[in-house]
């Protein structure tokens, strides 16, 4: 054997011995990888969050890009700048959060208004025929009217605190009325509406709503997981959260330098135009979503506001209303719940509209939100977000089933966007490899 052969022998050898080891060490990986995740599952939300907010916190980065101010200071400006954002945010929406008293109002009023509202519908008038139309509704709505009844019902502490609220009331309305100042607006309202709540009816017959007696009788008989432990696992998982974003914020390119690096030469472009794909369509995607639930909450504030419910409520339902619609499909259902609600409840309304009965303001905000819904569809999706999730809506509705199966509220959340990265991985691979020959 010439030394030739033995060498492009032993050199044989030595690329099998590496493809040989580069497979059983990524066997390895896998494996180890997989293990992980079953195991450290609950981390998976956290760090996802804490890198989006992380990817969403660094165009504001760059608008404090001083070239004469370290890297450092600059980003504990940007982190100032958010602070105080956040800090103004959050105290004007503590002022909208009720306290006990109004609660208590808000519950007692809701039933009312509720019950009222349904007996207006169901109700037939004397003359008036059976319908097996309205018979079938009242088969069906009854047992849910009454399961809200029981939720909306105040309990023995809770009346006791609210006969004591109305008391107070009385006694500074009974001041006023002796100063000359008139009556309070609210002086027996509420009371009248709690003494009326009292005497609701069921609905339901007893025979009618078995399978729902069923289910209380399960719910009761379920095994319930320790809220202690169940909120500490939770907030200890949630930490990693606020950490990855802060340290990702201070990140100067290291950690992409450094994944860079990594790579064999032969794929390095590949890989830098890899990530600068997959950088370019997760900003379009935040962005462009962001973007459109401002202009859904925006859409849904003015309307509001046209239809005589005061800014403050009307800020608050929409800021709500805006944030849930990056929830496909179900964000839709939220706010249409969230604005019913008040709708039902609201009083003295005074829309700005001539010609409106605020008397139907329940029927006004149904077809506010279905119209802030079309013009959701038809203009602020493809103008907003335009080609960044230009999917089949086949691909989009299995995404958002099977997203809510594997991880519920928050994989439909994610289900978009991880459809967007996936195709446009997929998509940048197979045609930089085709370019360079290497399938």
């Amino acid at each position: 054997m010439s030394p030739d052969q033995g060498f492009e022998e032993r050199q044989w050898e030595r690329k099998v011995r590496g493809r040989v080891f580069r497979l059983v060490f990524a066997i390895f990986v896998l494996i180890l990888g997989g293990f992980l995740i079953w195991k450290l599952s609950s981390l998976i939300l956290p760090i996802i969050v804490g890198g989006l907010l992380a990817f969403l916190f660094r165009p504001v980065k760059e608008r404090f890009k001083i070239r004469w101010l370290p890297h450092e200071l600059q980003v504990l400006c940007s982190f100032a700048a958010i602070g105080l954002l956040l800090f103004f945010a959050f105290d004007t929406a503590r002022k909208q959060i009720p306290d006990d008293k109004q609660k208590l109002e808000f519950k007692v009023r809701l039933k009312y208004k509720l019950n009222e509202k349904y007996q207006q519908l169901v109700t037939k008038s004397p003359e008036a025929k059976s319908s097996m139309l309205l018979g079938l509704i009242r088969k069906e709505v009854d047992p849910l009217m009454d399961k809200v009844n029981e939720l909306l019902e105040l309990d023995p502490e809770e009346g006791k605190l609210f006969l004591k609220y109305r008391a107070t009331v009385g006694r500074e309305s009974s001041s006023w009325t002796a100063s000359g100042t008139g009556k309070s607006p609210t002086e027996d309202k509420f009371l009248a509406y709690f003494r009326a709540n009292q005497n609701t009816r069921k609905y339901a017959k007893p025979e009618e709503a078995p399978a729902a007696a069923t289910a209380a009788t399960a719910a009761v008989a379920a095994p319930v997981e320790s809220p202690a432990a169940a909120n500490s696992s939770s907030f200890e998982a949630w930490i990693l959260a606020p950490l990855i974003f802060v340290f990702l914020g201070f990140d100067n390119g290291q950690m992409r330098r450094y994944l860079i690096g990594l790579v064999p030469n032969r794929y390095f472009e590949l890989s830098l135009t890899l990530l600068d794909r997959l950088d370019d369509a997760i900003g379009k995607y935040l962005r462009g979503t962001l973007t459109e639930c401002f202009l859904v909450g925006l859409t849904l504030c003015l309307g509001l506001i046209l239809l005589g419910i005061p800014v403050g409520p009307a800020i608050a339902i929409s800021v709500i209303a805006g944030l849930v619609n990056a929830i496909p499909f179900l964000g839709t259902l939220i706010a249409l719940a969230i604005c019913l609600s008040y709708a039902l409840v609201a009083e003295n309304i005074k829309p700005l509209i001539p010609g409106l009965n605020a008397d139907n303001l329940p029927l006004y905000v149904l077809i506010l939100v279905g119209i802030t819904h079309l013009l959701d569809d038809i203009v602020f999706q493809p103008f907003v977000l335009g080609s960044a999730v230009n999917i089949h809506p086949l691909v989009v509705v299995v995404a958002i089933i099977g997203g809510s199966l594997i991880l519920g509220l928050w994989g439909m959340v994610f289900a978009i966007p991880t459809v967007v990265v996936v195709r446009t991985a997929v998509e940048t691979l197979f045609k930089e490899l085709k370019d360079y020959r290497m399938i």
